[in-house]
């Protein structure tokens, strides 16, 4: 089901409707009711707290600054270990793809040997987080707070006043980012940059049954924005964990090649990625919350 506002339903009924069913799909994860395995569990529950935040970000001038960050923090610290747990996999499942697009040849015979390691540390996490601090029993009963207090803040007036000011924010936010990687291009500043496309792009989502037609390419050309720099973020966690600790992957003699290809994958993402953000956030946010607030149709 499409993360969107209904034609017929009204603006609390949606946002209510909206955060329940995510924040009700994490608890059957982490409940264990689904069949899925625990590395798609941790994606997918991850996935829907990020939603449930781009909601609250949408709303929060109308709910004030005490609720928001009563609600933010409890779902941005149940996401926590969910996420040291995504980062050990993606250590591997990006290692792969490095490899794959370069050739394994080049790697010489240090690659066994660097995925071993890297294999073992996501074991290890994901033994510990999961198994050891009962990651997924905290997480269902942060969800259950925040299902119980949900009535609190979703009750919005029916207007675009209730978003247009939340969606203007992280607009704002997210080409103030875009602005610090032009100017430095470092990780944090990348990092920051890929959460405001993704809260951005959920957001749209959410209110693109408003007009079609006229948001369905804008949130496309902010998820692939946003996978520009998911992938570029990727390959960064990837560098850090192996530069970090060199002779935990052979030396730095033989994580040099390693290194190069990641060096350059990034370079391109990033280029791309300025390209399109340029094209996204080139309205000041004052013209850009206009342009919504003409599809609006209540």
């Amino acid at each position: 089901m499409s993360f969107e506002l209904k034609a017929d339903e009204s603006l609390p009924d949606g946002i209510r409707r909206l955060a329940k069913k995510e924040l009700e799909q994490v608890r059957e994860y982490m409940e264990g009711h689904t069949k899925d395995s625990r590395d798609d569990i941790v994606h997918e529950s991850r996935k829907c707290l990020k939603k449930v935040r781009a909601v609250l970000r949408l709303v929060r001038p109308a709910i004030g600054r005490k609720i928001y960050r009563r609600e933010n923090t409890t779902l941005r610290d149940a996401a926590r270990p969910l996420t040291e747990v995504r980062d050990a996999r993606i250590l591997v499942d990006t290692f792969d793809k490095v490899v794959k697009q370069g050739g394994r040849h080049a790697l010489g015979r240090s690659f066994a040997a660097m995925r071993k390691e890297l294999v073992s540390h996501q074991r290890g996490v994901r033994q510990r987080v999961i198994e050891e601090e009962k990651a997924f029993p905290a997480v269902a009963s942060a969800v259950d707070r925040a299902l119980d207090r949900l009535d609190d803040w979703a009750k919005v007036h029916d207007s675009w006043s209730s978003v247009g000011e939340g969606v203007e924010r992280v607009y704002l936010r997210g080409r103030q980012a875009l602005a610090a990687v032009r100017q430095k291009p470092t990780v944090e500043y990348l990092h920051e940059w890929r959460k405001q496309a993704k809260y951005l792009r959920y957001q749209l989502e959410l209110l693109r049954s408003l007009a079609p037609k006229a948001l369905t390419p804008l949130v496309k050309t902010v998820d692939r924005l946003g996978d520009l720099l998911g992938d570029d973020h990727d390959l960064a966690v990837l560098r850090r964990e192996v530069a970090g600790d060199p002779e935990r992957f052979g030396g730095p003699e033989a994580l040099e090649p390693l290194l190069a290809r990641i060096d350059r994958r990034r370079q391109k993402l990033e280029h791309d990625a300025v390209i399109l953000g340029r094209k996204v956030f080139r309205d000041p946010p004052q013209t850009f919350s206009r342009r919504l607030e003409v599809f609006e149709k209540r």
